[in-house]
């Protein structure tokens, strides 16, 4: 996915509902669902600060994943292109982020995430800033102001995974940075049960598929699946990731199986180490922090 090709696209303004309830440890929700796995238990990172998660058992000596691991997280700051459940599902979105890399499980994200609400609807998404588990959100300059209420106000959310409930753009925001990060990708690679290499000109190409309850379980993006596995318990994520010479990733596609069939996530990796570190920044003038030359 080239920078062009991010641009917003049309999607329902309905958003999916989710229904949530507990059973064997599982929070049943919809299939494409968002809202169940922000409720998981001790999932919460810490309020206000950083608290790491535990990084993930697959990030070992002679993890398949580690030298894609290692190479990331050396760069420190990475640009990506995100795209989630393309093909016109009610929980679409298409963003940008930049990522602040402090070791294999965690990153703080500073991004743009929202679906168009359709044909002409001008695309002004908030920025947000996720630092562990407190969002700082700066709405765009155009959606500043009284008239716009809360949501055209500079704001701190606390518990991030909490206020995604009611927010579009924060659980968006939640999404993309599970997205990409290092622990994802040491998730797929670490849980495969069937991984496939080819090579060409330097490129290597990895494809696979990894257990959805194995991705489900892991401490740092197993909220993005969990909605997923309690619904398909015995389902596996498809995935293809390209690597450069240099073991730093330039694509993920990722197919994962859901009751209305499988909703696809794109992320394009650029900008290795460009940018300065993510802070949370003063409000009300939005101040990007997603684009690579800030």
């Amino acid at each position: 996915m080239r920078e062009q090709e991010i641009s917003p696209r049309p999607a329902g303004s309905h958003r999916r509902a989710v229904a949530v309830a507990v059973a064997v440890g599982l929070l049943v929700g919809g299939a494409g669902g968002l809202g169940a796995h922000l409720l998981w238990p001790g999932d919460a990172e810490g309020s206000g600060g950083e608290r790491r998660a535990k990084p993930s058992a697959a990030a070992t000596p002679g993890s398949r994943a580690e030298p894609v691991r290692a190479a990331m997280v050396a760069q420190r700051r990475v640009g990506v292109g995100v795209v989630a459940r393309e093909g016109g599902d009610p929980d679409f979105f298409t963003g940008q982020a930049r990522l602040d890399l402090r070791d294999g499980a965690t990153a703080r994200a500073a991004t743009h995430v929202l679906y168009d609400m359709g044909e002409g609807h001008t695309w002004y998404p908030p920025e947000i800033v996720l630092i562990g588990n407190r969002a700082v959100i700066t709405p765009a300059k155009e959606m500043t102001g009284p008239e716009y209420g809360p949501a055209g106000s500079y704001r701190t959310e606390s518990d991030a995974t909490a206020a995604a409930a009611d927010d579009v753009a924060v659980r968006n925001a939640l999404e993309a940075r599970w997205l990409a990060q290092p622990a994802h990708l040491v998730a797929l690679l670490d849980g495969a049960t069937a991984l496939s290499t080819a090579r060409a000109g330097g490129v290597r190409t990895l494809t696979g598929s990894t257990p959805l309850r194995t991705l489900a379980a892991d401490p740092a993006i197993g909220r993005l699946y969990r909605p997923y596995a309690a619904d398909r318990r015995d389902g596996a994520v498809r995935f293809t990731l390209v690597v450069t010479a240099r073991d730093l990733p330039e694509s993920l596609s990722t197919e994962v199986p859901s009751g209305s069939g499988d909703d696809t996530f794109r992320v394009e990796y650029r900008d290795w180490a460009k940018g300065g570190a993510i802070t949370a920044r003063p409000g009300p003038t939005p101040a990007p922090q997603w684009t690579a030359t800030d």
